[in-house]
């Protein structure tokens, strides 16, 4: 089955066509992730955790059915990809993209294993220009990725997301949220190298003023800090 959307380039064509804010959020996961110290150790030990932490809500969340294509913008090293997939059963293949490349790697070489029966797939690509056709997967999710984006930058991911999806697909994300100190805020942002965090109200604007429908909160909780999250799936029109 081929997915990809062959107008899209090759992955050297589409790292050149990156923002300069992706550009910075790629160095900064690439050099995080890809060290050798114990900074690096910790960051992919976190990464690893959030598989076993989300999948549970994200299966939940989106009513994920063993049918289901699903796609994840900025899966990391897709421990929750991997995980529901295996709780699902699925038989479909799940595809992660991520502008990180060692995530990337280092995704592939944990997912190996599960290929030989169950199929996982990732690739560098950004959401801003998702590399695949029209109307090929049930469920997208986007797991903080949001933070990174500027506001245009976040309606042209949902416009992409929206295209890849079928009739009736759906949306799953979830983001930190805002804390009432500022300084903690700016603690957060500096600390994970993004633009900022969004209130739900901001975030309910975004993908109504995109067309997504049917917004419906739920409840995610990170077992380490920060704790605070806000979470939703959306339908599209």
């Amino acid at each position: 089955m081929n997915l990809i959307n062959s107008s899209s380039g090759n992955q050297s064509d589409r790292k050149s066509l990156l923002s300069e804010s992706e550009l910075r959020t790629q160095s900064f996961y690439d050099k995080w992730i890809g060290g050798k110290g114990f900074r690096s150790f910790i960051g992919r030990l976190v990464f690893n955790l959030s598989g076993v932490a989300y999948a549970g809500r994200f299966i939940k969340a989106s009513s994920l059915d063993p049918q289901d294509r699903v796609l994840e913008v900025g899966s990391g090293l897709g421990q929750i990809l991997a995980t529901s997939h295996r709780r699902i059963q699925s038989k479909k293949t799940y595809i992660g993209i991520d502008i990180s490349y060692q995530m990337i790697q280092r995704s592939k070489k944990f997912s190996g294993p599960l290929n030989k029966c169950n199929p996982l797939e990732s690739i560098v690509a950004s959401g801003l220009q998702i590399p695949f056709q029209q109307d090929c997967f049930d469920v997208v999710l986007l797991s903080h990725v949001l933070k990174y984006l500027t506001d245009s930058q976040v309606a042209q991911v949902l416009e992409e997301i929206k295209t890849v999806l079928s009739p009736k697909g759906r949306i799953v994300l979830w983001e930190f949220k805002p804390y009432p100190c500022t300084a903690i805020n700016h603690l957060i942002v500096r600390g994970s190298g993004s633009h900022r965090l969004r209130t739900h109200r901001e975030v309910e604007t975004l993908l109504k003023e995109k067309g997504f429908q049917n917004l419906q909160p739920f409840h995610i909780h990170t077992p380490w800090p920060p704790w605070r999250n806000l979470a939703y799936t959306a339908h599209i029109e």
